[in-house]
């Protein structure tokens, strides 16, 4: 049954404060290998193939004096982390070689919440479409005050202001004719 498939990968969206349902909102994206630390309780960060940006999160009004300077080289495919060694990352798609100083682990965006989707469905189809999706609100956020009603979720979840989409649902949702783009867009303005 498809309920118990386990995701290989997990997609982390951290909205900042002030979200809106359209945006152009900020936030900071990063995947972690489920399970793949301390014998299958912890999760491993992966990285992605480019130098790390410098600078402000892409696109964030009045940094206009501090552009970002965009990484350089790489496929921008994911490294996992066994492909970290000795300070040095191999890419197993292009084989580039980035010192660990220099990774992207997390990705600062300040975009549409449109932009959003398409940049997170990117990063899903280079998971081979096997991640959950879960998304974290600012405290001040009225979705996780929302969620912090104790009679509608538990305490888990409550306290930490989330929203899971597993891999499951989004196998589910997407059989009927749904694009993974749109459901995640759907996601990302409720």
């Amino acid at each position: 049954m498809t309920e118990h498939i386990p995701a290989k990968y997990k997609i982390e969206v951290h909205f900042n404060k002030n979200r809106t349902v359209t945006g152009p909102n900020t936030a900071a994206v990063s995947v972690f290998e489920s399970g793949a630390r301390l014998n299958g309780e912890g999760d491993e960060l992966v990285y992605i193939c480019t130098a790390k940006d410098s600078g402000l999160a892409l696109n964030l009004p009045g940094v206009a004096d501090r552009p970002i300077v965009k990484g350089e080289g790489g496929c921008g495919g994911i490294i996992p982390g066994e492909n970290l060694r000795g300070g040095v990352a191999v890419c197993p798609h292009c084989h580039s070689m980035i010192s660990s100083e220099h990774l992207t682990s997390t990705l600062l965006v300040h975009l549409s919440t449109k932009k959003l989707a398409v940049l997170v469905t990117d990063l899903f189809r280079k998971l081979e479409s096997n991640a959950d999706i879960y998304i974290k609100y600012h405290p001040t956020d009225i979705r996780s005050v929302a969620l912090n009603n104790p009679n509608k979720l538990d305490k888990g979840r409550m306290s930490r202001g989330l929203t899971i989409y597993p891999i499951y649902n989004i196998i589910k949702d997407t059989s009927g004719g749904a694009t993974v783009e749109g459901r995640f867009e759907a996601l990302f303005s409720a």
